[in-house]
């Protein structure tokens, strides 16, 4: 199932501290609430990309370092979700709406390129992170978040391939 294999992926991309105490699905639901907004998550995409092009590193790891304060409890209980079992991790996999899984994602991202696991490149003034497919995930997920949301597509991370076709772009798709 996609769902579970992007959670999973998401899982693998965030190493942080262990949550603190286990969350049950409707819990983990609830919380993540809060990331089914946008603009939130394109303004974040938004700064992740300029830092980026500017090859900006202290304002990229400062980013990372305040997305880690802010929201690291919240992502640490979501990468352990697998350890809630099968059943509760498909249960949190499949209520995540776009919006949340392009917040997740970003995070994610941002969080990886500041301690340097993710290499990031410019190409055709698209972010993307050669050898993974995090960068496309969250490209799908934020356009249909914004198509959804009826927001305009601004955000410049990720191939937009599988949206527009135009592939040539991407060497992981």
């Amino acid at each position: 199932m996609f769902r579970n294999k992007l959670v999973a992926a998401f899982c693998a991309v965030v190493t942080l501290p262990a949550p603190a105490f286990a969350t049950d699905s409707t819990q983990m639901i609830s919380t993540l609430e809060r990331f089914n907004d946008g603009s939130g998550a394109q303004q974040l995409a938004i700064k992740l990309a300029g830092l980026v092009e500017k090859a900006d590193w202290p304002g990229l790891n400062a980013l990372s370092k305040q997305i880690q304060d802010e929201d690291g409890p919240l992502l640490s209980e979501l990468a352990g979700v697998g350890e809630l079992g099968e059943a509760e991790h498909r249960k949190i996999a499949l209520a995540m709406r776009p919006c949340q899984t392009a917040n997740v994602l970003i995070r994610a991202i941002a969080i990886a390129i500041g301690d340097g696991r993710f290499q990031p490149i410019v190409r055709g003034g698209t972010v993307m992170i050669d050898g993974t497919e995090v960068d496309s995930n969250f490209a799908k997920h934020m356009w249909t978040c914004e198509v959804l949301g009826q927001l305009p597509h601004k955000t410049s991370i990720g191939s937009k391939c599988l949206m527009t076709g135009a592939c040539k772009d991407d060497p992981d798709l």
